[in-house]
């Protein structure tokens, strides 16, 4: 609805938005430009693109995109203005109409997901996704860099960039803690606790910086979701080692902090009630047969 009532992305003829319908090239580049805020102009009827009709709806958007270089001819002959856009070619749009500095990324692009090559042209663009989780990382550490997009996704990765984009200090930290927040719970969720641990202390860095920067409800909630975060993973380890009293004892104390994030904040309630929900799964596998899958993860 935000992208809609900014003129970013619009519903179809029939008032549908069609979620699931796969998004073009052509229609990746001009979601992306608006996203940036870029003006794109008339046609001039010049194309530098063979498979480029100066006339079509995206001959306009096309020829603007080079000029700014968000696109580029060098050893190109076609566009594929029809071709369905990948999510590497879809970031490298969208990064690049909102002006992302990449400075800071080129010395991260070891270890970001298992398909993501350290020396790919498109490393630097999915540890910027990563660290702001403008596009997901499942728990199976894939981003399936040439997957195609549907209209769900291209609107989920815009919003989220909008954010980062028009977005204060306390904004950015917010959005990264989040980031660090849902993949936590992402890597539980699918038996993975050791990897979801590591996520901790980026999680409590960035709480102490908000609570720095912004004593409000928002920072109260990150707070108590972190310490929530915290004894969950006591919890799990304590289990883990057939300490039952202890085990029990920080995970009461993990579900009274999630509910008092969810008290707080608006922002963080999904991912405390997410968490609360977890935290009852594991309470109830002490006594529950059909939960002990999870007892044993």
């Amino acid at each position: 609805m935000h992208l809609k009532d900014i003129g970013i992305m619009n519903v179809f003829p029939d008032g549908n938005f069609l979620p699931e319908r796969q998004v073009s090239r052509a229609e990746a580049l001009v979601i992306a430009l608006r996203a940036g805020d870029i003006a794109i102009g008339e046609s001039d009827g010049i194309t530098a693109f063979e498979d480029v009709d100066p006339s079509a709806w995206y001959g306009p958007v096309i020829k603007r995109a080079i000029k700014i270089n968000i696109i580029s001819t060098k050893d190109k002959t076609n566009f594929r203005p029809q071709a369905l856009a990948s999510k590497a070619e879809f970031l490298a749009f969208l990064f690049r109409s909102t002006q992302v500095n990449f400075s800071p990324y080129f010395g991260r692009t070891k270890n970001i997901a298992t398909d993501i090559p350290e020396d790919s042209w498109f490393a630097p663009h999915f540890a910027y996704a990563k660290r702001f989780q403008i596009a997901h990382l499942p728990p199976d550490q894939l981003y399936r860099p040439h997957k195609t997009l549907s209209r769900r996704e291209v609107a989920l990765m815009t919003f989220r960039q909008r954010k980062i984009l028009y977005g204060d200090t306390v904004t950015k930290i917010f959005v990264e803690l989040q980031a660090e927040i849902e993949q936590f719970i992402t890597l539980l969720r699918a038996g993975k606790p050791e990897m979801a641990e590591m996520h901790l202390q980026d999680i409590t860095e960035l709480t102490e910086r908000l609570t720095h920067v912004r004593n409000n409800k928002d920072a109260v909630a990150a707070s108590a979701i972190s310490r929530s975060l915290n004894h969950f993973a006591d919890g799990l380890r304590a289990l883990k080692f057939k300490q039952n009293l202890y085990a029990l004892e920080s995970l009461h104390l993990a579900s009274k902090q999630a509910n008092r994030a969810i008290e707080k904040s608006e922002n963080i309630a999904p991912f405390a009630r997410e968490l609360s929900n977890l935290i009852n799964e594991t309470l109830e596998s002490f006594t529950n047969p059909q939960y002990s899958r999870i007892r044993e993860k």
